[in-house]
């Protein structure tokens, strides 16, 4: 999802490039290595636990876990996610893109798809937009009013996110739109912060993209830039975590509702005894 003329882009071609070597994470009381689970049909695959939340307590692994789209994950792929546990995965990609590029997934998952309508525009691909010409400009504003769009019209979807994540301990979830990045960041972010995890760290997870998925779609697409003769920094943006923008929608929820739980209550809808039991569920104490 990157442009401003009405069209939403999503990634379709999957890497298979070796992965980087994993970044490290330095937080006031681990070092933690982010768990990448690099596939042959799926780039930005990842387990959000391990996350230091308050002065004693971590977010429990195993239980979270977000991603880009899962319509190009191989026969090995697919034991890989079953080898996670992976239970229920929730598709935050709209009808659309559903339609276009329909998921792989191992047998027996339960899989939970947006309901609310698309705001995003057709779905333009950036190899069309590539080979016709039409590539957007960067316009960073832009994203940050569909972040803040997404934090209202997708509420519906963000609920039954959070509802289904307090089950994830006995049932891992595994959420994901089209490049892991904007809808799923939206996504790591409330339930990251409902869980007590700090603003900076949150902001650190959402960077990842950049090393996870960023590189592996510019290698994709190099042949096709050739062709056109496009520069590989005329489309970079469009692939990566705007940090900034992620920042101020953050601060714009902690000022509009005070903070996650505030959001939880007034846009979702949630009483209380929901974000407490996502905290009993998955967190536990940190080592050490």
């Amino acid at each position: 999802m990157a442009s401003s003329g009405g069209g939403l882009v999503a990634g379709i071609d999957p890497n298979t490039s070796p992965p980087a070597a994993p970044a490290l994470v330095h937080f006031r009381y681990c070092r933690f290595v982010p768990q990448h689970h690099p596939l042959e049909g799926c780039l930005n695959l990842r387990d959000i636990g391990g996350y230091p939340a308050g002065a004693d307590r971590v977010v429990r692994t195993g239980c979270l876990f977000r991603s880009d789209e899962l319509c190009a994950l191989t026969d090995e792929d697919l034991g890989a996610l079953a080898r996670l546990g992976i239970k229920v995965v929730f598709d935050l990609r709209n009808h659309g893109e559903r339609q276009a590029r329909p998921s792989r997934l191992p047998p027996d998952v339960e899989l939970l798809e947006r309901s609310t309508e698309p705001t995003e525009g057709a779905v333009v691909t950036v190899e069309e937009q590539i080979a016709t010409a039409t590539l957007p400009e960067r316009d960073d504003g832009w994203i940050g009013k569909v972040y803040a769009d997404y934090l209202e019209h997708m509420a519906p979807d963000f609920r039954v996110v959070v509802e289904r994540a307090a089950e994830a301990r006995t049932r891992p979830l595994l959420f994901h739109c089209a490049a892991g990045k904007d809808r799923t960041g939206l996504t790591a972010a409330l339930l990251l912060g409902l869980l007590g995890v700090s603003d900076d760290v949150i902001l650190n997870d959402y960077d990842l993209t950049n090393d996870h998925y960023t590189p592996g779609r510019l290698s994709a697409l190099e042949p096709l830039l050739t062709r056109h003769g496009v520069p590989e920094e005329r489309v970079r943006f469009l692939f990566e975590a705007r940090r900034e923008v992620m920042a101020d929608t953050l601060r714009m929820l902690h000022d509009r509702w005070g903070g996650f739980d505030g959001y939880a209550s007034e846009v979702l809808g949630l009483t209380a005894e929901l974000p407490e039991r996502l905290r009993s569920e998955l967190l536990t104490p940190a080592e050490g």
